[in-house]
């Protein structure tokens, strides 16, 4: 393979950041001599990229594995060598797409500060990641609920990770309050927000509902006067951003 064609063959991404054109991930025909395991992730990754856009754009219920192996450009042999059927190609790609979510929210979790800031950097994050490709957020939000019984358990699952960081609230807060399900409750309402505003295509907005939503999650832990200065503090964050922004040339 020559380096001419080595530099055309974008490198392997993410599934939430596919070239626009997946067939550019076809490796060569033939003997190539790349090792087996970077196929296989050629291979996987572009059908996982694949279901994500068809389904973006037709809907998980009338998108069907056609569909991702024109999209991804792979055979149906093969496509059949990575996953059993439409739905778990799906479920798979919501995965990876959950693990790069979660890996972004802990990390800014994970820096510095007090706890009422960190939930604040960790939601950020969030808005902002589904903000950036509001056919994702589409994907994840909405159409992983048409999937069936196994959407519920995903969820479920997904949902428990991420309130697991508010949990770390009853530890750190003396005053909050002592209810079974406060995490659930307070992140099912960030929730609700979020899925009303991807159901009705605002997502690319999100992160203006930024500074509400830190007051609205962080209000039962820590009171109301404390929660409306992380909600300035948002603000503040927000409107230095802006500036930095229209600062560059």
């Amino acid at each position: 393979m020559s380096d001419a064609k080595d530099a055309e063959r974008p490198k392997l991404t993410s599934v939430g950041d596919p070239p626009s054109n997946l067939h550019l991930w076809k490796l060569p025909r033939g003997r190539h001599g790349l090792p087996r395991e970077l196929v296989l992730q050629s291979q996987r990754e572009r059908l996982l990229a694949g279901v994500v856009r068809v389904t973006a754009t037709k809907g998980y219920q009338a998108s069907s594995v056609a569909d991702i192996l024109k999209e991804a450009g792979v055979g149906r042999e093969t496509y059949y060598k990575h996953f059993k059927d439409k739905e778990d190609c799906f479920v798979a790609a919501n995965d990876a797409l959950v693990a790069n979510l979660e890996t972004g929210v802990k990390g800014a979790y994970e820096q510095p500060g007090s706890w009422p800031q960190r939930v604040r950097r960790g939601l950020a994050v969030t808005l902002e990641w589904f903000a950036a490709s509001p056919e994702i957020a589409r994907v994840m939000m909405i159409e992983m609920g048409t999937v069936g019984p196994i959407a519920s358990s995903r969820f479920r699952e997904t949902f428990s990770r991420f309130t697991a960081l508010l949990d770390d609230g009853r530890e750190q807060i003396e005053d909050a309050p002592d209810l079974p399900n406060l995490s659930s409750i307070a992140g099912g309402a960030v929730f609700a927000r979020v899925y009303e505003e991807v159901a009705l295509g605002n997502a690319t907005n999100l992160s203006h509902l930024l500074p509400q939503l830190t007051f609205e999650l962080l209000l039962p832990y820590i009171g109301e006067e404390a929660a409306a200065e992380e909600r300035a503090a948002a603000e503040a964050e927000q409107a230095e951003e802006a500036r930095a922004s229209q600062a560059q040339p």
